[in-house]
């Protein structure tokens, strides 16, 4: 399977450089992973469909909804785990960030007569190094770190909830339309809602709209029937549901927050992911690719330079003899 690779965009040659055997587990790790943010999404689409029958009482655009939620569902957690896939090799992540300490040893000007199987030796000379670097507990402490994990934090738990609330709504759809059912039959609310006198106060009003919007909420339209739960309202759905429920609703809700933060749990303590061969593999890669790219890059300069040195006429473009 093949799944992590296409998510995570792991090129194969990545995996080449590593073990067989080491390949093979991280292959399978993230395979897992992909695994799980598939299905995440797939709860997503499911959430959207919900919403969207009830929302818009058309299975077509229910369809429409679901498609688009999944598809943000998807986007959604893959940015968030990419933000969460940090290595525990920080003296390489120091190293990538202050490549200007390598390039110092080779100068432009020193790189003229370079061939190419010269620069891919020294940036090999360099990988092997590289690989020698030793894996820290844990990384040092930065404030970026409380912003990225804030994010990540709570933008997974918004996904959770709107996931939790579609479940919920699935499960219990039956006693949420009887509540319903109960709700459009009441005589206070009918009774308040056809009242005739004109409000005497502001908290009146209040009451004599709301009982006339719920009463439209909760009936029937002859062009537009309920087909999933009998009302056009969510609002109205999630206080009934919140009210039915009680704790058993904040039970579900942990739940599905434990769900959703699985995957991101998993890639931060993980010694297999946050430790492991294929992260320290990417920052070698990274590193290698902009080490070669400096060097084949100072010897065009310095040939560039010398042939403009050689072939153009500065007295004349100046204008002298």
């Amino acid at each position: 399977m093949r799944l992590g690779l296409l998510i995570f965009g792991i090129d194969d040659h990545i995996l080449d450089n590593m073990p067989e055997d080491v390949a093979k587990k991280q292959t399978l790790i993230y395979n897992f992973l992909g695994l799980m943010l598939v299905v995440l999404s797939l709860i997503g689409a499911a959430a959207g469909l919900i919403y969207g029958i009830i929302i818009f009482g058309h299975w077509g655009l229910a369809i429409g909804c679901a498609c688009f939620l999944g598809l943000v569902f998807f986007l959604l957690l893959q940015l968030l785990l990419f933000l969460s896939l940090q290595t525990r090799y920080t003296s390489l992540k120091q190293e990538l960030s202050q490549m200007e300490e390598v390039y110092k040893n080779y100068p432009s000007e020193n790189l003229g007569g370079i061939s190419d199987e010269e620069a891919l030796e020294i940036v090999s000379k360099y990988r092997m190094t590289w690989r020698g670097a030793p894996k820290e507990t844990s990384n040092p402490f930065h404030f970026s770190q409380i912003l990225i994990s804030t994010a990540v934090v709570s933008l997974t738990l918004l996904l959770s909830f709107l996931s939790a609330n579609a479940v919920e709504l699935f499960i219990f759809r039956k006693p949420v339309n009887q509540e319903l059912h109960r709700i459009k039959q009441s005589e206070h609310l009918i009774g308040l809602a056809k009242l005739q006198e004109n409000p005497t106060t502001t908290r009146f009003a209040e009451e004599k709209m709301e009982a006339y919007w719920t009463l439209k909420m909760v009936s029937e339209q002859p062009n537009n029937e309920f087909k999933f739960i009998d009302c056009y309202s969510l609002l109205l759905v999630f206080e009934v549901l919140q009210t039915g429920l009680g704790n058993t609703k904040v039970l579900i809700d942990l739940l599905f927050a434990v769900l959703f933060l699985v995957p991101y749990i998993a890639v931060k303590k993980s010694d297999e992911i946050s430790g492991g061969a294929f992260l320290k593999e990417v920052v070698i890669n990274s590193m290698s690719s902009a080490l070669l790219m400096h060097l084949l890059s100072g010897r065009t300069i310095e040939k560039s330079l010398q042939k403009i040195k050689n072939e153009f006429d500065y007295h004349k473009a100046l204008g002298k003899k």
